[in-house]
């Protein structure tokens, strides 16, 4: 009986010393976070902000951190096409950071773009805004999607979602850079929160990102076979 008292009392101790680890990876987590924008804030006094600045503030950190910011641009349902492409390769290089497990720079081309300094701190804003709202929400669960190798899907994900970024759709076809962008918010959130449901919920919105796009596709070529046959010949 004793022995079965001690051996209970052992797992209990396990499961109490787990549960405090993750409880202080998530306030650590947090605490980063709100570090790397405050770091980002002190370039906004310039009117002008290069990427690289803002890659150079981060030290190596904080790649989860950047690409979230970054994607808040294109949340909104209207595309931006020509920003799109530029920071689809960017999200594409981060995602590319976490799959090979080790930093990575930007490409040059990337970090010389330039971002407003106004609208850097709207970006900022908007980050500590939605950090604020949704992290009550956050907590650790479903750690398996966040443990190799599948925390290396994570990176995936987003380079896909970035690639999605830098197709060339008319800006008619709405949400075609907001859903990438949601999953890559998803993502990111789920990482530094360690909250492996978020990062499954990225993982659905990516995939939905791929089948929008699809959709798309075959009402583009349903739409020309119909109206094909009517066409001039120096049409076809």
């Amino acid at each position: 009986m004793m022995t079965r008292s001690i051996a209970v009392f052992e797992v209990c101790a396990e499961v109490h010393l787990l549960n405090d680890k993750e409880s202080n990876e998530i306030i650590k987590s947090r605490q980063s976070f709100t570090a790397d924008l405050d770091a980002i804030e002190t370039l906004v006094k310039a009117h002008r902000v290069k990427v690289e600045e803002i890659e150079r503030v981060l030290d190596g950190r904080g790649f989860a951190s950047l690409a979230l910011i970054l994607s808040l641009p294109f949340v909104q349902p209207i595309p931006l096409p020509g920003l799109s492409m530029v920071f689809g390769v960017a999200f594409m290089a981060l995602g590319l950071r976490l799959v090979l497990g080790r930093a990575g720079g930007l490409p040059q081309w990337v970090r010389r773009r330039e971002i407003d300094g106004v609208t850097l701190q709207k970006m900022i804003h908007g980050a500590r805004k939605i950090f604020a709202y949704v992290e009550r929400f956050f907590k650790p669960r479903l750690a398996l999607a966040l443990r190799p190798p599948l925390e290396s899907l994570v990176g995936l994900g987003i380079m896909l979602s970035g690639f999605a970024m830098t197709l060339p759709l008319p800006p008619v076809v709405l949400f075609s850079n907001s859903l990438p962008a949601w999953a890559i918010i998803c993502l990111c959130l789920g990482y530094l929160e360690r909250d492996g449901l978020v990062v499954v919920i990225g993982h659905v919105v990516a995939l939905a990102t791929w089948v929008y796009y699809a959709f798309w596709w075959e009402a583009v070529k349903l739409a020309w076979s119909s109206v094909g046959p009517y066409l001039p010949p120096f049409m076809k």
